[in-house]
């Protein structure tokens, strides 16, 4: 997700998950949680994809227990390219990345009261560039199989608690790096040899990133860390068009500062959605391409709770109905989609498709219904909706991606007061080439 704060408010901020979780009045925008997590509903079946028109082979279903959505949405990526490339469900760790985030704001003076979760797919990249991934169970044993991470809301509890009136406060303030790793891995719970495994790579004072130092590359193997350039993916020739064997360093390419774009042949990159009619189909012809190819596209969008239906769709029928409700924006991973296609009829969702089929969905007069998704929000979830096609996967209606909604302040559900209205989709990564 962009990050635009001249023109889109799309930053995705622990302030708003809270708002949107819990109700509260707080100040921010950001990173959509479906509800608070609590113990009773942690748990679940974990949704896995099922044959489909665009067959992207997705892993299990997580939930998140902060504001991270866009950590989330990026693992499922991740792990998709993967799948791809080696058949493996790789069930990489959101909590390593978070981790890093957080370190980042400490060590670079950007976190005062309390931490911010909120990012963006290029700070994801970033991450995943300078510190590569561990999975989740070299992490944090202790979640190598579950669905939510408690830890991570732990984790934060205690950090925003030190940075208050802790330890993390002058920490930051002298900008010690070794303080501030100290006070990070105590409130993880690190173990012993996770923390000798971080010291080894990076240092205690992170002195070395994967990116810049041959030193840490040569000891992340043994310290189950995997480099990016060494974690297969699936990616395409945008020259050739055929699909090769590559790495998550392709497909991350390169950062080219804070507002370019990245850098790399097979380099995937965020498109904003357009404006106009004809704009909006050319840009959902390149996400059908994408999704034909079994690609899995990540998708921001803007969540207003009261569009959501009990069968797991988010309709603009429903929203104008119940009027405004809780909102925040939200980082997802495309699966499917459903369309009226000229000459052939309508390519439901969920239902295989022939080459011939998909490639007449391409016309210009083709009418996608919804977009189907992975979400970040669990699988089983029946105090939430109850007929989803699959568990833990949610369908956004184009007429709700389309919009325009009411866009409400912060915390205020009174259509009266919500003076503006926004188009609810903000923008998709696609690959190189489409």
């Amino acid at each position: 997700m962009a990050l635009d704060l001249l023109n889109k408010t799309r930053w995705l901020s622990l302030a708003s998950v809270i708002a949107l979780a819990v109700g509260s009045a707080t100040a921010g925008t950001g990173c959509t949680a479906e509800a608070a997590p609590d113990a009773e509903s942690a748990d679940g079946d974990e949704g896995v994809a099922t044959d489909d028109i665009t067959q992207v082979d997705h892993t299990k279903v997580k939930r998140q227990s902060i504001g991270n959505c866009w950590l989330y949405a990026t693992s499922s990526w991740l792990e998709a390219l993967h799948k791809g490339a080696t058949g493996e469900e790789a069930n990489t760790s959101e909590s390593w990345h978070t981790y890093w985030h957080w370190f980042e704001q400490l060590a670079n003076g950007r976190a005062r009261d309390e931490i911010s979760t909120g990012g963006s797919y290029g700070t994801a990249a970033d991450l995943v560039t300078r510190y590569g991934i561990m999975m989740e169970g070299d992490f944090i044993s202790s979640e190598a199989e579950a669905e939510m991470s408690g830890r991570q809301s732990s984790a934060l509890n205690a950090v925003n608690a030190s940075l208050k009136d802790g330890p993390l406060k002058d920490a930051v303030a002298s900008r010690d790096r070794k303080a501030i790793r100290a006070e990070l891995d105590k409130a993880w719970g690190l173990t012993p040899e996770t923390i000798a495994n971080i010291d080894r790579v990076f240092g205690a004072g992170v002195t070395r990133t994967l990116d810049k130092s041959s030193y840490a590359r040569g000891r992340a193997t043994g310290a189950k860390i995997i480099e990016a350039r060494k974690f297969a993916a699936r990616v395409k020739d945008p020259q050739t068009g055929q699909f090769v064997q590559g790495t998550l360093a392709d497909a991350l390419g390169k950062s080219n500062g804070w507002w370019g774009p990245r850098e790399g042949k097979f380099a995937w990159n965020e498109v904003n959605y357009p404006y106009d009619a004809r704009g909006r189909r050319e840009f959902w012809k390149r996400v059908q391409r994408a999704l034909h190819d079994q690609q899995p596209v990540i998708t921001s969008w803007k969540v207003d709770f009261n569009a959501l239906t009990q069968g797991a769709h988010f309709s603009l029928e429903e929203l104008q109905r119940r009027g405004p409700g809780r909102q925040g924006g939200h980082m997802t991973v495309m699966h499917d989609y459903e369309a009226d296609v000229p000459g052939i009829g309508l390519l439901k969702a969920g239902e295989n498709a022939t080459p011939e089929q998909m490639n007449a969905a391409l016309d210009d007069a083709t009418k996608i219904s919804f977009i189907r998704v992975k979400n970040s929000w669990g699988s089983i979830r029946p105090d939430r909706w109850s007929e989803a096609a699959i568990a833990g996967y949610h369908d956004l209606d184009m007429a709700y991606l389309n919009g325009p909604i009411k866009e409400c302040p912060e915390g205020v559900t009174d259509a009266a007061r919500c003076s503006s209205e926004v188009t609810p989709l903000w923008d998709v990564v696609l690959p190189a080439g489409y």
